[in-house]
């Protein structure tokens, strides 16, 4: 494989990218549902801020902040409302830049005239994804500057953690996106018509993002895999008064027998409720928009990141063993995380190796 010919391949595929008026329409979109989030998001910031600061003026320095004052208002929540827009028109914009671009070349017959010139298959599909992923990267790129000049606009300075995150949910787009491009690129291997590759890669996003949740939350599907929920101890007579009966009668021991019966069936019912959670998490890794959801979630909701490094989630003390900084937060996120990261990483790699082996292998006359 040439270098030089690679990057030839790859710049004329950027290009079209770039002036294709189907890609401006979707970014143009994707801009609009940006600036107007963030714009909302920073009135809203505002507002929680001046109530955060209200609130700790009247506070007790004895008596602390609550448990839901942990961290000041951030302008991340923005982001988590940005989050399932983007997510929406993310797919759409690399399904769009990937499902015609060896379909089309088909279909005018241009692909068989480029093949006959001194060009190897596999510069061709590498040079056409990555001008695709050049193109999705400029593409959030823009996006995040337009971001960041919105909350300076705003008077909102984020502070280096802030931008951590921000830069972060930028990157994990980037991966939800790119997944969906390679998605879209082995349909465009497949098909004989770029319609037909349209198709088929519609029914792959149904598929990852509609099915497989539903396979992951179905009450079927978990029985047959787990077993039955575990049921609680009888109580009996004994302990339990007759309706609408008065019983006066001096204190008993306690039922030692009951009491181990309901520490049994408290142990039966964590154990399922987490092997029931591990089998939703492992379906849902076939679904990237399931893993974004996640990530993002993570990355731009402070509190939801505490709950799932706590023990318990409900609690309404902070854990003393928590990382104090947010983002030393983010880091140990990050590694609870880590099978997420993979899995939006592996699923586009795993497809974009299918459409080169498909490629490679094309009976092109």
């Amino acid at each position: 494989m040439r270098t030089q010919i690679l990057r030839i391949i790859a710049g004329k595929e950027f290009r079209d990218h770039v002036r294709s008026r189907r890609v401006h329409i979707i970014l143009a979109i994707f801009l609009v549902i940006a600036v107007v989030g963030l714009i909302d998001g920073s009135v809203q910031y505002q507002e929680q801020i001046e109530s955060y600061n209200e609130h700790l003026a009247h506070t007790n320095d004895e008596m602390g902040l609550p448990h839901f004052f942990w961290w000041k208002p951030s302008i991340l929540s923005a982001f988590t409302r940005m989050s399932g827009l983007i997510a929406s028109v993310g797919i759409v914009l690399g399904c769009a830049m990937g499902f015609d671009l060896i379909s089309r070349e088909k279909e005018s017959k241009s692909l068989k005239l480029l093949l006959s010139h001194p060009v190897y298959r596999d510069e061709v599909i590498n040079g056409k994804a990555i001008g695709g992923i050049a193109a999705i990267a400029a593409a959030m790129g823009v996006v995040l500057i337009v971001s960041f000049a919105i909350l300076l606009i705003f008077g909102v300075v984020p502070d280096f953690d802030e931008s951590a995150r921000i830069l972060l949910f930028g990157v994990i787009s980037f991966l939800l996106v790119f997944s969906y491009f390679a998605i879209a690129l082995f349909m465009s291997t497949v098909a004989e018509s770029s319609s037909n590759a349209l198709i088929y890669t519609l029914i792959i996003f149904i598929i990852l993002s509609v099915l497989v949740p539903a396979v992951a939350t179905n009450q079927t599907v978990q029985k047959t895999i787990i077993g039955e929920r575990p049921e609680p101890p009888e109580i009996s007579s004994i302990d339990a008064p007759a309706p609408h009966s008065i019983m006066v009668r001096p204190m008993e021991t306690p039922n030692i027998e009951s009491n181990e019966a309901w520490k049994d069936y408290e142990e039966e019912s964590r154990a399922y409720w987490e092997k029931r959670r591990a089998v939703t998490d492992t379906v849902n890794l076939l679904s990237p928009s399931k893993n974004y959801e996640q990530m993002t979630r993570a990355v731009t909701e402070p509190g939801y990141a505490v709950s799932m490094l706590s023990d318990d989630p409900y609690t309404s003390d902070r854990p003393e063993d928590l990382p104090q900084s947010g983002l030393g937060i983010l880091m140990a996120v990050i590694g609870e995380l880590a099978q997420c990261i993979i899995a939006l990483i592996v699923m586009p790699a795993v497809f974009f190796g299918l459409a080169w082996v498909r490629f490679a292998r094309e009976d092109i006359r």
